[in-house]
């Protein structure tokens, strides 16, 4: 079976998910249409951010459909979009209809390509679509609402499934066609490193992407004022805007990750980080875990170190203090990561979907 996932590197998971089923025996590959500064691995590379005017992107877009329409069995959309795609311009995954009748669709869907940013507002009190500010605004005016409403309706009728990476996502699809696929982040070049949690002086690392979007001003605030009660316990490491390989460094050296405490949920620098032996703190969303399997929502509750915006110093205290409760979360987040997250677990999943639908 030929799959191939398209069109970005989102997170690392096509990679992880492709390198689980190649370990299952399939033929997986991953295509994108452009690199990003995270600089995740990938297959093919179009690089069309190096063409300047959209007739350009459109036609080295459509060249490469041409020569991949009939080269696979399965094509693997994600982050809620297909290869040609310029909903601006009207062309919404444009190139829908014309994959060959034998060719099986799926899509995954990696967080805000569906989320909403003002029904989640009216869902919960706690999110990041609260704040104005969350990626520049760009939600405020409804538009991207609209633009992933409309992606969703064009979409749905040519998969065979729908997958999301956060339970939240769930409420913005449909359910009979839908369900959770944990994260799959490739574990290649990701080792043991376990938190030296016996030193007095413990090394916090947080790395958001969007600190509007992790509810980095709530963490950061707390770590300021536990810099000034707690200085001769905690070394504070901020990590952006550095390439991937580089952030995985930083990260080795970590005792406490703290992840995105707005989500919901926890994200795939969190699953890095428990791969290498890590405690985690994340907000994780006690209403959004019926979209689970019950053993990993019970599983999650014992694993992640929860927290709310509210009390994010509270935790992190209890941190520096408790060191017995860190080792506990650093074994638990071993155990967790190995089985709910190893990208061959994840991809008899969908592999299992590829299969029967």
């Amino acid at each position: 079976m030929k799959v191939l996932h398209l069109p970005t590197s989102v997170g690392g998971n096509s990679w992880g998910l492709a390198q689980g089923e190649k370990a299952l025996g399939l033929d997986s590959k991953v295509l994108i249409s452009q690199q990003n500064w995270l600089e995740y691995p990938a297959d093919i590379n179009l690089n069309i951010q190096k063409i300047k005017l959209k007739a350009g992107r459109f036609l080295k877009l459509a060249l490469a459909f041409r020569q991949i329409r009939n080269q696979y069995d399965i094509f693997h959309f994600n982050f809620g979009s297909s290869l040609i795609h310029f909903p601006n311009s009207g062309l919404n995954q444009f190139e829908l209809p014309f994959y060959p009748e034998k060719a099986k669709l799926f899509v995954t869907y990696n967080g805000c390509d569906i989320r909403q940013k003002y029904p989640t507002m009216q869902r919960t009190q706690i999110a990041a679509c609260h704040n104005p500010n969350c990626y520049q605004g760009q939600c405020n005016s409804g538009k991207l609402d609209n633009y992933r409403r409309e992606g969703l309706k064009k979409i749905e009728p040519y998969v065979k499934h729908i997958w999301a990476l956060n339970p939240d996502l769930l409420y913005f699809l449909p359910s009979d066609k839908s369900s959770f696929l944990p994260y799959s982040l490739s574990f290649a070049g990701i080792e043991l490193f376990p938190p030296k949690l016996n030193n007095k002086k413990l090394r916090i690392v947080h790395a958001p992407t969007n600190r509007e979007a992790k509810g980095s001003a709530d963490i950061l605030a707390a770590l300021e004022r536990l810099q000034q009660t707690h200085a001769e316990y905690i070394e504070v490491c901020l990590v952006e805007n550095i390439p991937h390989a580089q952030a995985i460094k930083i990260y080795q050296q970590a005792d406490l990750i703290i992840d995105q405490i707005l989500i919901g949920w926890y994200g795939g620098f969190a699953v890095e980080a428990m791969q290498m032996g890590k405690p985690v703190i994340a907000r994780i969303a006690k209403e959004d875990l019926h979209f689970l399997p019950k053993k990993m929502a019970s599983d999650v509750l014992e694993t992640i170190i929860h927290t709310e915006p509210n009390n994010i110093y509270e935790v992190i205290q209890q941190c520096i203090e408790d060191r017995k409760k860190l080792h506990h979360h650093a074994a638990a987040a071993l155990e967790y990561v190995n089985k709910w997250h190893d990208p061959k677990y994840v991809a008899t999943i969908t592999k299992a979907k590829y299969e029967s639908s």
